[in-house]
């Protein structure tokens, strides 16, 4: 048996998933096909993602393409300075192989030909290849119809500012500190191996691959390509419902559009997630479809059944999760209409507490120093006067009319600080006013004081937008965000009305009639 490879080739960004489909026909007729390719810069994303998630489509404009790719996992700013290797064979052995072992037992060929090189790599779930704590590189699996697709992204040398441009959530902040930090965070191989090419650096590879798949090699010339149509931008309207969940395998979002009734008419996942299962995530959008959204959840748990989900990182009780999640989005909808909805998050550090059980509980507000105007002397400092000239001084008098400890989050430090105080003095929980990219970024945070929380999106221009989170963390970002005090309030009588009203539990909510979508505040 052979394994049929070439060396490398330039693409158009838009050949790139024509190029993978040719490798996985041939796969499906019983061969093993290698190739190596290089792209001219574009951003490739990953098979799950939503481009206006990932990516700062206001940078990118008309300056490069945008391309899907088969294999889910993040986005990638790409240029001619990253080889890509694909990968496609049968499935055989790899067939029933937990995600993470596969894309271990596929990387082995490659660790070995870079070992060459005298560096020493090693495969890191969930799936990178990395050199003293440094990125490497990154693999990507898909596994449909007996075959396998494993690609690896090898940069030979990186671009950070570009990349930091390119992506929307942001792997470190672009400022000049910031992007030495993220140049620390990557060790692209000409910086390991300033003399290496790429060449012979393919050849290594398809050696140590037909090893380890017990093949013999033969070089072919690469296949004839045509071009796809670049990612087109989604159109559609908001979700009415949209929920998020970190998991250690990446972001997950569920977005849900309704019909009147609460009847899902169409949902979507979408994330940063490697599903080797090509397929799953669109049976469980198919499974969701006209169902009530309230059962969500159970609809989720009875589709997954008692097979793992196919996702690196990812359990079946997240996906179940994220179902209750949009369930109680729609829940607060009830209450404060649904586009009042998506800009509120329960965070529950054991998944358990509705909305009702943390927001009956809340003893302390924690509002952003960012959401103070520019000119306000008290803006880098904790406290405030009320003198009535902004939101935030409305929101410190709701807080303080109902005796609730309310704190100026200074810094990243101080939040640090906050949270300890609050889980050692015992706060049953706290309403905090943060950026969902914030919270994405530094979750865990939340996750290690331990503490429930409702959290209120703030909108205007934050750190993340204007990319100067270095600033925000050391307490120095200029730019004003922007307080929902109106929904501050309503939220705060809500809680207020749980004082006297039975707290609804999980049992309680799954035996409420599904009510009829709100169509605003």
């Amino acid at each position: 048996m052979k394994l049929f490879w070439h060396d490398v080739r330039h693409l158009a960004p838009p050949q790139f998933p024509d190029y993978e489909r040719a490798q996985l026909t041939r796969a499906a007729r019983g061969e093993a096909v290698l190739g190596f390719v290089r792209l001219a810069r574009c951003a490739l994303v990953g098979a799950f993602e939503d481009p206006r998630r990932a990516l700062r489509l206001s940078y990118i404009g008309d300056r490069f393409p945008v391309v899907r790719r088969l294999t889910g996992g993040v986005s990638l700013s790409l240029d001619r300075d990253t080889l890509i290797a694909v990968l496609a064979l049968p499935a055989g052995p790899y067939a029933t192989m937990a995600p993470v072992t596969l894309m271990s037992a596929l990387a082995a060929p490659f660790l070995a030909a870079i070992r060459g090189y005298g560096i020493d790599a090693v495969f890191t779930a969930p799936n990178d290849i990395i050199v003293a704590g440094r990125e490497l590189a990154c693999v990507f699996a898909r596994r449909d119809a007996d075959v396998v697709l494993f690609e690896v992204v090898m940069p030979l040398a990186l671009d950070v500012e570009e990349l930091l441009k390119t992506l929307r959530l942001p792997l470190e902040k672009l400022s000049e500190q910031g992007l030495l930090a993220a140049r620390q965070r990557f060790a692209p191989l000409r910086t390991l191996v300033p003399d290496l090419r790429s060449g012979p650096l393919s050849a290594r590879i398809a050696v140590e691959t037909a090893q380890v798949l017990g093949r013999t090699r033969q070089c072919e010339p690469p296949p004839p390509l045509v071009e796809t149509p670049c990612a087109a931008p989604d159109d559609r309207p908001p979700a009415d419902v949209q929920a998020f969940l970190k998991t250690p395998g990446g972001v997950l979002y569920l977005d849900a559009w309704l019909d009147p009734g609460a009847i899902i008419r169409e949902a979507r996942f979408s994330g940063s997630v490697v599903c080797l299962d090509g397929h799953l995530l669109a049976r469980l959008q198919a499974s969701l479809a006209a169902t009530d959204i309230t059962r969500a959840e159970s609809t989720l748990a009875t589709a997954l059944g008692e097979t793992p989900p196919d996702i690196v990182g990812v359990e079946a009780a997240d996906i179940v999760y994220l179902g209750h999640l949009c369930a109680a989005r729609f829940h607060i909808g009830r209450h404060l209409g649904l586009a009042a909805a998506t800009q509120i998050s329960t965070f529950s550090p054991d998944r358990t507490a509705t909305i009702e059980a943390v927001l009956g509980s809340i003893d302390a507000v924690l509002l952003p120093y960012c959401a103070k105007p520019a000119w306000c002397k008290w803006r880098h400092r904790d406290g405030c006067p009320e003198c009535g000239q902004c939101a935030v001084g409305e929101a410190y008098g709701l807080a303080r009319e109902r005796n609730l400890t309310v704190i100026t989050i200074t810094r990243y430090e101080h939040l640090r600080a906050v949270l300890s105080d609050l889980r050692d003095r015992g706060a049953r929980a706290f309403l905090g006013v943060c950026c969902t990219d914030f919270f994405l970024k530094r979750d865990y945070a939340f996750i290690e004081a331990g503490v429930p929380a409702v959290f209120l999106d703030i909108g205007g221009d934050t750190c993340y937008t204007l990319r100067q989170e270095e600033a925000a963390y050391a307490g120095r970002f200029e730019a004003e965000a922007f307080v929902d005090a109106r929904l501050l309030g309503r939220l705060l009588d809500w809680r207020d009305r749980l004082a006297v009203t039975p707290v609804a539990t999980a049992a309680t909510r799954a035996q409420d009639k599904p009510p009829e979508p709100s169509r605003g505040r």
